[in-house]
């Protein structure tokens, strides 16, 4: 028996796809799952991927039409998983089984499986190469799910959730294979050199890996964070070299997005890739030929001479989310002692070692007040004005679950990211913030048993409730940086999740 798996990453629903690296790198997750799965049961499987960061939902579903496939994996984010349940239906349809992953699906298990009929089973682990192997085996022998780690599934009309063990990536990380997307890399590449082409003095394949996660502030993390699992995991440095010198060799991959959370999470780690540097890579390296991007901390970026180590791995661009420029809102965003002049050191040593920077700020951030926001736009003009910036993202706040924010929200009673409901009506007064009894009630019975949630409805919601600003007025003054930053030659665009 040869099963037939399609594995899709759900597309955006907005018609504005405006984030500044939207569809210019490849899902890797799901072509990780795909490489897994063939390694370990070989010609049990026939798979393909589709990423429909690069098409739509209905050229998705149209491949699971045409593919006709015994199983569909679809990965899906809190702004994406309303597409994902319209992939689902019709790979019911097609008489498929359905399975979910990736952080929507890891925080709601058992409430998509009670709420939506077309899902079959959710993989409730944020590394789930192994877990989904684990699946597909049980379904090519028939044996029990309940044997399948982190899953989530229904038997004898309950839903049961299977425990979900932490993975080790020093222990193993496939190395994707980018063959099973060689029709559709010169899609990426031509977006990314549509939008970032002018940083490079060269032709670029561009590529996301991802041998390390977590975050040096996950004990506290970011007001807005979502991440599912923000615990450092760090991969063999060795594999990293390996999947770098393989990507180059077969697909002339020349740009490589580490997606690790930030990167200067672990100095170690850091210590040890630039150790573990083959020397002819080193010298390609040096010679510009192969370039790294990375996400992090600017309060990170100016500790243990971090920046040179960057340069000395490569790394020609950095992400870092500077959220504010006014201290009141650093603070309420949980910034771990990060100012606005730690963020202008952190850009300027990145100038100075010649690492472009794509800067992210919010717009409505728990207390945000005009005042504060002023404050915030006036440090952006003053980046624009004394440092150089490739690309600039000023974006609503937007309250996800698995977040802080969540917490103010819905999961007050039982806060994930505060100690106590107290620490919460705590950190909101000194906001200036009141919510009632009443209030918490609507709140969660708007948003609190709800596995399918509406973006502009939450973000218009936040700003009513715990922002000091209306979301228009948020949107206004959005609208406003945008003209300032392509004033400036610096693009811009917004993001969500």
């Amino acid at each position: 028996m040869t099963l037939k798996v399609l594995l899709a990453n759900a597309p955006n629903p907005t018609a504005n796809r405006n984030a500044s690296n939207y569809a210019c790198y490849p899902h890797i997750g799901i072509i990780q799952l795909a490489t897994a799965m063939r390694d370990e049961l070989g010609d049990r499987v026939d798979v393909r991927v589709v990423d429909g960061g690069i098409s739509n939902t209905e050229f998705v579903q149209q491949a699971v039409r045409s593919f006709a496939p015994d199983l569909v994996g679809i990965s899906a984010l809190t702004p994406t998983y309303s597409e994902a349940l319209k992939i689902a239906e019709t790979a019911k349809t097609c008489g498929a089984k359905v399975v979910l992953g990736d952080d929507h699906a890891i925080f709601f298990p058992e409430m998509i499986l009670r709420n939506r009929p077309q899902v079959d089973y959710v993989i409730a682990n944020d590394g789930g190469d192994i877990p989904f192997v684990e699946l597909v085996r049980a379904l090519l022998n028939g044996t029990s799910m309940s044997e399948v780690s982190s899953l989530a599934y229904r038997r004898d009309g309950r839903v049961h959730l299977n425990p979900a063990p932490k993975y080790a990536l020093s222990l193993r990380n496939t190395i994707p294979d980018l063959s099973f997307i060689d029709d559709v890399i010169d899609v990426y590449a031509d977006n990314y050199r549509t939008q970032f082409g002018h940083l490079h003095g060269h032709q670029v394949r561009p590529v996301t890996v991802n041998n390390a996660r977590g975050c040096e502030n996950g004990y506290k993390r970011c007001t807005y964070c979502s991440i599912a699992d923000l615990t450092v995991n760090t991969g063999d440095p060795r594999g990293f070299w390996k999947m770098i010198d393989q990507y180059n060799r077969e697909h002339g991959i020349n740009l490589f997005f580490e997606v690790y959370d930030s990167f200067t999470a672990s100095p170690r780690y850091v210590d040890a890739l630039i150790d573990a540097t083959p020397p002819y890579l080193k010298r390609r390296i040096d010679e510009g030929e192969l370039q790294v991007m990375v996400y992090a901390r600017a309060l990170g970026l100016t500790k243990r001479n971090n920046v040179d180590k960057l340069r000395r791995l490569g790394v020609t661009r950095a992400n870092i989310g500077l959220d504010a420029a006014d201290p009141e809102m650093l603070e309420a965003q949980r910034k771990n002692k990060t100012t606005g002049e730690t963020n202008l050191e952190a850009i300027r040593m990145l100038n100075k070692a010649g690492i472009s920077v794509h800067a992210s700020y919010i717009a409505g951030a728990p207390g945000e007040r005009p005042e504060t926001l002023d404050r915030t736009i006036a440090g952006i003009r003053q980046m624009l004005g004394e440092v150089e910036l490739s690309s600039v993202e000023f974006s609503r706040f937007i309250p996800l679950p698995n977040s802080p924010a969540w917490d103010l929200l819905v999961d007050y009673e039982r806060p994930n990211f505060f100690k106590s409901s107290a620490e919460v009506d705590s950190y909101l007064t000194a906001l200036g913030i009141t919510v009632t009894r009443e209030d918490r009630e609507e709140m969660f019975a708007r948003f609190g048993e709800q596995d399918l949630l509406d973006i502009d409805e939450l973000g218009a919601f936040w700003a009513d409730n715990f922002t000091h600003i209306s979301e228009t007025y948020a949107l206004e003054r959005i609208s406003e940086v945008d003209e300032m930053v392509s004033a400036h030659n610096v693009r811009t665009g917004n993001n969500v999740g």
